[in-house]
Protein backbone atom coordinates (compact mmCIF):
# COMPACT_ATOMS: atom_id res chain seq x y z
CA UNK A 1 0.00 0.00 0.00
CA UNK A 2 1.62 3.53 -0.76
CA UNK A 3 2.11 6.26 0.90
CA UNK A 4 -0.01 8.78 -0.44
CA UNK A 5 -3.33 5.57 -0.15
CA UNK A 6 -2.63 4.88 3.43
CA UNK A 7 -2.92 8.89 3.59
CA UNK A 8 -6.04 8.89 1.86
CA UNK A 9 -7.35 5.85 4.36
CA UNK A 10 -6.59 7.90 7.23
CA UNK A 11 -8.36 11.19 6.43
CA UNK A 12 -11.47 8.85 5.11
CA UNK A 13 -11.30 7.45 8.53
CA UNK A 14 -11.45 10.66 10.40
CA UNK A 15 -14.13 11.70 8.00
CA UNK A 16 -16.00 8.67 9.18
CA UNK A 17 -15.46 9.32 12.85
CA UNK A 18 -16.38 13.19 12.25
CA UNK A 19 -20.10 12.56 10.34
CA UNK A 20 -20.80 9.47 13.03
CA UNK A 21 -20.68 11.77 15.48
CA UNK A 22 -17.51 11.06 17.59
CA UNK A 23 -16.35 14.20 17.09
CA UNK A 24 -19.15 15.76 18.51
CA UNK A 25 -19.33 19.13 20.60
CA UNK A 26 -19.19 18.55 24.49
CA UNK A 27 -22.01 20.00 26.35
CA UNK A 28 -23.89 20.07 29.54
CA UNK A 29 -27.95 20.67 29.67
CA UNK A 30 -29.68 20.61 33.22
CA UNK A 31 -33.32 19.25 33.62
CA UNK A 32 -35.66 19.81 37.01
CA UNK A 33 -36.22 16.78 38.20
CA UNK A 34 -38.67 13.12 37.10
CA UNK A 35 -41.87 14.75 36.05
CA UNK A 36 -42.96 14.44 32.48
CA UNK A 37 -42.75 17.87 31.43
CA UNK A 38 -39.04 18.20 32.07
CA UNK A 39 -38.24 15.37 29.83
CA UNK A 40 -37.44 17.62 26.54
CA UNK A 41 -33.98 16.70 27.54
CA UNK A 42 -34.08 13.43 28.45
CA UNK A 43 -35.49 12.52 24.80
CA UNK A 44 -32.85 14.76 23.24
CA UNK A 45 -30.40 12.87 25.07
CA UNK A 46 -31.67 9.39 25.63
CA UNK A 47 -32.53 9.14 21.86
CA UNK A 48 -29.20 10.34 20.64
CA UNK A 49 -30.97 13.47 18.89
CA UNK A 50 -29.11 16.02 20.07
CA UNK A 51 -25.83 14.23 18.16
CA UNK A 52 -27.55 14.45 14.86
CA UNK A 53 -27.09 17.96 15.18
CA UNK A 54 -23.29 17.62 16.05
CA UNK A 55 -23.25 17.64 19.88
CA UNK A 56 -22.78 15.32 22.54
CA UNK A 57 -25.06 16.49 25.60
CA UNK A 58 -24.79 15.34 28.99
CA UNK A 59 -27.46 16.02 31.17
CA UNK A 60 -27.76 16.69 34.91
CA UNK A 61 -30.36 17.20 37.28
CA UNK A 62 -30.75 20.34 38.66
CA UNK A 63 -33.92 21.23 41.01
CA UNK A 64 -35.35 24.80 41.42
CA UNK A 65 -34.71 27.99 38.82
CA UNK A 66 -32.91 29.70 41.27
CA UNK A 67 -30.30 26.62 41.44
CA UNK A 68 -30.52 26.37 37.88
CA UNK A 69 -29.78 29.81 36.75
CA UNK A 70 -26.62 29.61 39.43
CA UNK A 71 -25.19 26.98 37.67
CA UNK A 72 -25.35 28.42 34.15
CA UNK A 73 -24.10 31.40 35.23
CA UNK A 74 -20.77 29.67 36.90
CA UNK A 75 -20.36 27.74 33.59
CA UNK A 76 -21.00 24.32 35.29
CA UNK A 77 -23.80 24.31 32.58
CA UNK A 78 -23.98 25.95 29.01
CA UNK A 79 -27.87 25.65 28.57
CA UNK A 80 -30.71 25.37 31.34
CA UNK A 81 -34.13 24.46 31.29
CA UNK A 82 -36.68 25.15 33.55
CA UNK A 83 -39.39 27.48 34.75
CA UNK A 84 -39.49 31.15 33.58
CA UNK A 85 -39.06 32.41 37.20
CA UNK A 86 -35.75 31.86 37.82
CA UNK A 87 -34.29 33.69 34.60
CA UNK A 88 -36.78 36.96 34.52
CA UNK A 89 -35.81 36.87 38.62
CA UNK A 90 -31.87 36.93 37.43
CA UNK A 91 -32.85 39.33 34.17
CA UNK A 92 -34.56 41.90 35.98
CA UNK A 93 -31.51 42.38 38.33
CA UNK A 94 -29.24 42.72 35.42
CA UNK A 95 -27.92 39.25 34.86
CA UNK A 96 -27.51 38.55 30.92
CA UNK A 97 -29.77 35.55 30.52
CA UNK A 98 -32.10 35.25 27.52
CA UNK A 99 -35.02 32.71 27.43
CA UNK A 100 -34.82 31.78 23.68
CA UNK A 101 -37.95 28.72 23.70
CA UNK A 102 -40.21 27.20 25.54
CA UNK A 103 -41.42 23.29 25.34
CA UNK A 104 -44.60 23.63 28.21
CA UNK A 105 -46.66 26.68 28.51
CA UNK A 106 -49.05 25.23 31.51
CA UNK A 107 -49.02 24.74 34.91
CA UNK A 108 -48.12 21.06 35.07
CA UNK A 109 -49.25 20.97 38.61
CA UNK A 110 -52.50 19.37 40.37
CA UNK A 111 -52.97 20.69 43.96
CA UNK A 112 -53.29 17.25 45.85
CA UNK A 113 -54.59 16.76 49.44
CA UNK A 114 -55.78 14.44 51.85
CA UNK A 115 -58.93 12.52 51.18
CA UNK A 116 -60.70 15.06 53.96
CA UNK A 117 -60.35 18.01 52.67
CA UNK A 118 -62.85 18.50 50.18
CA UNK A 119 -62.91 22.70 49.49
CA UNK A 120 -60.25 24.98 49.91
CA UNK A 121 -61.68 26.64 53.02
CA UNK A 122 -60.74 23.37 54.34
CA UNK A 123 -56.79 24.31 54.11
CA UNK A 124 -57.11 26.87 56.46
CA UNK A 125 -53.78 25.55 59.00
CA UNK A 126 -52.74 22.71 57.12
CA UNK A 127 -49.53 22.00 56.06
CA UNK A 128 -48.91 22.52 52.65
CA UNK A 129 -45.17 21.45 50.78
CA UNK A 130 -43.77 23.34 47.92
CA UNK A 131 -40.60 22.58 45.99
CA UNK A 132 -38.93 26.20 46.79
CA UNK A 133 -40.47 29.67 47.35
CA UNK A 134 -39.44 32.42 43.84
CA UNK A 135 -40.16 28.91 41.87
CA UNK A 136 -43.35 27.39 39.64
CA UNK A 137 -44.50 26.00 42.84
CA UNK A 138 -44.72 28.76 44.45
CA UNK A 139 -46.52 30.43 42.13
CA UNK A 140 -48.90 27.94 41.18
CA UNK A 141 -49.41 27.98 44.91
CA UNK A 142 -49.89 31.72 45.21
CA UNK A 143 -52.21 32.17 42.36
CA UNK A 144 -54.85 29.42 43.54
CA UNK A 145 -54.73 31.68 47.20
CA UNK A 146 -56.02 34.31 44.60
CA UNK A 147 -58.32 32.43 42.57
CA UNK A 148 -59.91 30.93 46.15
CA UNK A 149 -59.80 34.34 48.12
CA UNK A 150 -57.43 33.30 50.62
CA UNK A 151 -53.70 34.36 51.78
CA UNK A 152 -50.42 32.29 52.25
CA UNK A 153 -50.54 33.06 55.63
CA UNK A 154 -53.90 30.93 56.37
CA UNK A 155 -51.54 28.06 55.60
CA UNK A 156 -48.57 25.97 56.89
CA UNK A 157 -46.26 26.32 54.40
CA UNK A 158 -43.31 24.14 54.13
CA UNK A 159 -40.72 23.89 51.56
CA UNK A 160 -38.04 21.58 50.39
CA UNK A 161 -37.85 18.03 48.34
CA UNK A 162 -38.57 17.08 45.05
CA UNK A 163 -41.79 15.53 43.86
CA UNK A 164 -41.49 11.90 44.80
CA UNK A 165 -40.23 13.41 48.48
CA UNK A 166 -43.39 15.52 49.04
CA UNK A 167 -45.38 12.54 47.51
CA UNK A 168 -43.73 10.24 50.54
CA UNK A 169 -44.33 13.22 53.06
CA UNK A 170 -48.07 13.11 51.51
CA UNK A 171 -48.72 9.67 51.86
CA UNK A 172 -46.88 9.31 55.30
CA UNK A 173 -48.86 11.88 56.48
CA UNK A 174 -46.50 14.44 57.36
CA UNK A 175 -48.44 17.04 55.37
CA UNK A 176 -51.42 17.53 53.93
CA UNK A 177 -51.69 18.92 50.54
CA UNK A 178 -48.93 19.58 48.21
CA UNK A 179 -48.35 20.42 43.89
CA UNK A 180 -47.66 16.77 41.66
CA UNK A 181 -47.54 16.19 38.34
CA UNK A 182 -48.02 12.57 36.71
CA UNK A 183 -46.41 9.83 37.52
CA UNK A 184 -47.03 10.68 41.15
CA UNK A 185 -50.10 12.71 40.73
CA UNK A 186 -51.37 9.26 39.44
CA UNK A 187 -49.83 7.36 42.49
CA UNK A 188 -51.20 9.32 44.78
CA UNK A 189 -54.59 9.16 43.50
CA UNK A 190 -54.96 5.45 43.04
CA UNK A 191 -54.12 5.53 46.51
CA UNK A 192 -57.11 7.32 47.25
CA UNK A 193 -55.78 11.04 47.23
CA UNK A 194 -57.61 13.93 46.14
CA UNK A 195 -57.17 16.23 43.75
CA UNK A 196 -58.56 19.60 45.19
CA UNK A 197 -57.61 21.51 41.34
CA UNK A 198 -55.79 20.82 38.32
CA UNK A 199 -53.42 23.89 37.89
CA UNK A 200 -53.37 23.64 34.33
CA UNK A 201 -57.19 24.74 34.21
CA UNK A 202 -56.45 27.75 35.63
CA UNK A 203 -56.94 31.06 33.60
CA UNK A 204 -53.25 32.28 34.06
CA UNK A 205 -50.50 31.36 31.64
CA UNK A 206 -47.21 30.01 32.97
CA UNK A 207 -43.94 29.28 31.23
CA UNK A 208 -43.50 25.98 33.16
CA UNK A 209 -40.36 24.60 30.91
CA UNK A 210 -38.13 27.29 29.32
CA UNK A 211 -34.46 26.88 27.92
CA UNK A 212 -32.52 29.46 28.31
CA UNK A 213 -28.81 30.99 28.11
CA UNK A 214 -26.20 33.30 28.75
CA UNK A 215 -26.86 35.78 26.29
CA UNK A 216 -23.20 36.04 25.63
CA UNK A 217 -23.94 32.48 24.51
CA UNK A 218 -26.32 33.82 21.49
CA UNK A 219 -23.48 36.39 20.61
CA UNK A 220 -20.52 34.48 20.87
CA UNK A 221 -21.83 30.73 20.04
CA UNK A 222 -24.52 31.23 18.33
CA UNK A 223 -24.37 28.39 15.70
CA UNK A 224 -23.81 25.80 18.70
CA UNK A 225 -27.11 27.39 20.58
CA UNK A 226 -28.96 26.48 16.90
CA UNK A 227 -28.08 23.40 16.90
CA UNK A 228 -28.97 22.43 20.08
CA UNK A 229 -32.28 24.56 19.63
CA UNK A 230 -32.66 21.84 16.72
CA UNK A 231 -32.82 18.99 18.86
CA UNK A 232 -34.24 20.66 21.80
CA UNK A 233 -37.05 21.04 19.11
CA UNK A 234 -37.09 17.60 17.57
CA UNK A 235 -36.87 16.07 20.70
CA UNK A 236 -40.45 18.08 21.57
CA UNK A 237 -41.82 16.59 18.35
CA UNK A 238 -41.22 13.06 19.06
CA UNK A 239 -42.62 13.83 22.39
CA UNK A 240 -45.91 14.49 20.68
CA UNK A 241 -45.89 11.94 17.97
CA UNK A 242 -43.89 8.86 18.99
CA UNK A 243 -45.44 7.05 21.72
CA UNK A 244 -43.53 3.97 21.58
CA UNK A 245 -40.10 5.55 21.96
CA UNK A 246 -41.49 7.98 24.56
CA UNK A 247 -42.69 6.43 27.05
CA UNK A 248 -39.53 4.07 26.72
CA UNK A 249 -37.23 7.03 27.70
CA UNK A 250 -40.28 8.19 30.48
CA UNK A 251 -40.23 4.65 31.91
CA UNK A 252 -36.40 4.58 32.22
CA UNK A 253 -36.41 8.19 33.47
CA UNK A 254 -38.76 8.32 36.17
CA UNK A 255 -37.56 4.63 36.94
CA UNK A 256 -41.62 3.00 36.69
CA UNK A 257 -42.36 -0.36 35.74
CA UNK A 258 -45.95 0.18 35.69
CA UNK A 259 -47.22 0.42 32.22
CA UNK A 260 -50.35 1.62 33.16
CA UNK A 261 -48.85 4.77 34.99
CA UNK A 262 -45.94 5.22 32.23
CA UNK A 263 -49.21 5.54 30.05
CA UNK A 264 -51.45 7.91 32.09
CA UNK A 265 -48.31 10.06 32.45
CA UNK A 266 -47.40 9.93 28.83
CA UNK A 267 -50.91 10.98 27.84
CA UNK A 268 -51.16 13.63 30.46
CA UNK A 269 -48.32 15.94 29.13
CA UNK A 270 -47.82 14.52 25.59
CA UNK A 271 -50.56 16.90 24.08
CA UNK A 272 -49.39 19.65 26.40
CA UNK A 273 -46.52 20.32 24.93
CA UNK A 274 -45.34 23.28 22.79
CA UNK A 275 -44.35 23.15 19.07
CA UNK A 276 -42.85 24.29 17.87
CA UNK A 277 -41.28 25.72 20.89
CA UNK A 278 -42.00 29.19 21.66
CA UNK A 279 -42.77 31.08 24.70
CA UNK A 280 -45.98 31.99 25.28
CA UNK A 281 -46.23 36.11 26.35
CA UNK A 282 -48.89 35.52 27.66
CA UNK A 283 -46.99 33.49 30.37
CA UNK A 284 -44.61 35.82 30.78
CA UNK A 285 -46.25 38.79 31.12
CA UNK A 286 -48.35 37.31 33.75
CA UNK A 287 -45.57 36.16 35.89
CA UNK A 288 -44.27 39.54 35.54
CA UNK A 289 -47.83 41.56 37.02
CA UNK A 290 -47.69 38.84 39.74
CA UNK A 291 -44.15 39.78 40.73
CA UNK A 292 -44.43 43.41 40.32
CA UNK A 293 -46.65 43.23 43.29
CA UNK A 294 -44.13 41.93 45.14
CA UNK A 295 -41.17 43.48 43.57
CA UNK A 296 -40.89 47.23 41.81
CA UNK A 297 -38.28 45.49 39.78
CA UNK A 298 -40.48 44.14 37.59
CA UNK A 299 -43.23 46.83 37.26
CA UNK A 300 -43.61 47.99 33.71
CA UNK A 301 -41.25 45.41 31.99
CA UNK A 302 -42.74 44.09 28.98
CA UNK A 303 -42.16 39.94 28.18
CA UNK A 304 -39.67 41.27 25.05
CA UNK A 305 -37.10 42.14 27.65
CA UNK A 306 -36.50 38.81 28.91
CA UNK A 307 -36.51 37.01 25.95
CA UNK A 308 -34.99 36.17 22.74
CA UNK A 309 -36.46 34.12 19.85
CA UNK A 310 -34.59 35.10 16.80
CA UNK A 311 -33.39 31.62 16.75
CA UNK A 312 -36.86 30.90 16.47
CA UNK A 313 -37.38 33.08 13.70
CA UNK A 314 -34.46 31.75 11.87
CA UNK A 315 -35.79 27.97 12.26
CA UNK A 316 -39.16 29.36 11.32
CA UNK A 317 -38.16 30.89 8.05
CA UNK A 318 -36.00 28.26 7.37
CA UNK A 319 -38.76 25.80 7.17
CA UNK A 320 -37.28 24.02 9.67
CA UNK A 321 -40.25 22.80 12.25
CA UNK A 322 -42.69 22.20 9.03
CA UNK A 323 -39.49 19.79 7.86
CA UNK A 324 -40.32 18.07 11.50
CA UNK A 325 -44.43 18.07 10.63
CA UNK A 326 -45.73 21.07 12.78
Amino acid sequence: MTWCRQAFLLVLALWLLVSNGYAAEKLIADYGGHAGFQSATWVGRDLRIFEKHGLDVEIVMITGAARSVAALLGGSTHFATGSATGPLAAAVRGTDVKVIAASYNKFPYAFVVKPEIRTPKDLRGKRVNILNYGGSNDLALQLALKEWGMKLSDLQVIVGGDAPTRMGALTSGRIDATLLSPPHLTIVTKAGYRILADMGDMAANFTQSSLYVKGSSLRENRDRVKRFLRGYAEAIHVIKTDRVRTMKVFANRMRIDDPEIVRTTYEYFAPRFSFPPRVNLDGVRDTINFYAEQNPDFKNRKPEEFLDQSLMDELDKEGFFKKLGS
